[in-house]
């Protein structure tokens, strides 16, 4: 699973964009051969007076928490190629709107997780390719 938490200033993104946003980001996934259940986009509107960037209220900003599960990156170059893709998404989106963000990502381990008290499939079998096609996870 890829889960992404994206705390930001109030009023600063509409539904809609949350939603276009969250179908970018998906498509990401998706693009990599992941299910596309398996991404989680959460957003969480901060609180007026919550945010601080430096010390200082901020009307604009977003910090976002991406933890990965479901694949790991095993070597720089596919760091790299994925962070240009996560900022051809983001840039975008929040540059236009005046916004400051930040991000990173948290990897994990696959042996802990579960779906559903299943453990998913691995990368690329069959039974991965079965949950993809049903968009859920299913005992098989």
């Amino acid at each position: 699973m890829p889960s992404w938490h994206i705390r930001h200033s109030p009023d600063t993104i509409t539904a809609p964009e949350k939603e276009q946003l969250a179908k970018s980001i998906t498509k990401l996934y998706v693009s990599y051969g992941l299910p596309a259940f398996y991404v989680q986009v959460h957003f969480i509107e901060n609180i007026p007076g919550s945010s601080f960037v430096g010390g200082e209220p901020h009307p604009k900003s977003a910090a976002l928490e991406i933890y990965h599960v479901a694949r790991a990156f095993f070597t720089d170059e596919a760091k790299q190629r994925f962070l240009a893709a996560v900022d051809e998404i983001l840039n975008p989106f929040f540059e236009p709107k005046g916004m400051e963000w930040e991000y990173f990502i948290i990897e994990s381990s696959r042996d802990l997780w579960k779906i559903n008290g299943l453990v998913p499939p691995q990368p690329g079998s069959e039974e991965e390719k079965k949950w993809a096609e049903l968009n859920r996870a299913v005992k098989l």
